[in-house]
C-alpha cells in the first residue's frame, strides 16, 4: 500500500511539472493517433461534445452519479460517460443528456471493466444497448463494496 501511495505521489508530481504534462499530453496525442477508433476520436474532438461534456458536468454539479463523491478536490478529474456506450448506441443517443452522466474515476474504471465483460458475452453488444442507469448504479456499487 504504501509502495503504491509513494507512486500516485510521484506520479501527481510529475503531472505538475512542464515537462510532465507534455509527457502528457504527448501519450494522449499517441493515443489518439495510434490506438483510438478513428470514428470516436473524431467524436470526442467535437465542438457538439464539448458542449455535451460540459453540460452534463454542470448539471451533476461536480459530483459523480454513482457513489456520491465530490469530483476534483483531489486534483482527480471526472469522467462524462456514456451510460449506453458510444460504440453501441445510436448517434442521438451520443449527444443525448439522458444519456450522459458523470463519473469519478474508480466509478469510471469499474464501469467499463463490466462493459468489456459483457461486451465478450454472446449478443453482448444488444445487452448494452439495454442496461439503464439504474442497473449501472447498483452493479458498480456492489463491486465498490
Amino acid at each position: 500500500m504504501e509502495r503504491k501511495q509513494n507512486y500516485i505521489k510521484q506520479r501527481n508530481k510529475a503531472k505538475s511539472t512542464t515537462k510532465g504534462k507534455q509527457l502528457s499530453n504527448a501519450h494522449m496525442a499517441h493515443y489518439n493517433a495510434t490506438t483510438r477508433d478513428p470514428q470516436a476520436n473524431a467524436f470526442y474532438h467535437s465542438t457538439s461534445w464539448h458542449k455535451a461534456r460540459e453540460l452534463a458536468f454542470a448539471k451533476a454539479m461536480g459530483v459523480c452519479e454513482c457513489c456520491g463523491r465530490a469530483i476534483g478536490l483531489d486534483g482527480k478529474r471526472g469522467y462524462v460517460d456514456h451510460i449506453v456506450a458510444f460504440k453501441v448506441g445510436t448517434k442521438e443517443q451520443s449527444l443525448s443528456q439522458t444519456n450522459l452522466w458523470l463519473l469519478c474515476p474508480e466509478c469510471h474504471a469499474i464501469k467499463t471493466r463490466l462493459e468489456e465483460s459483457i461486451k465478450t458475452t454472446p449478443n453482448g453488444d444488444n445487452k448494452l444497448t439495454h442496461i439503464s442507469k439504474s442497473w449501472w448504479q447498483k452493479a458498480i456499487k456492489e463491486k465498490i463494496k
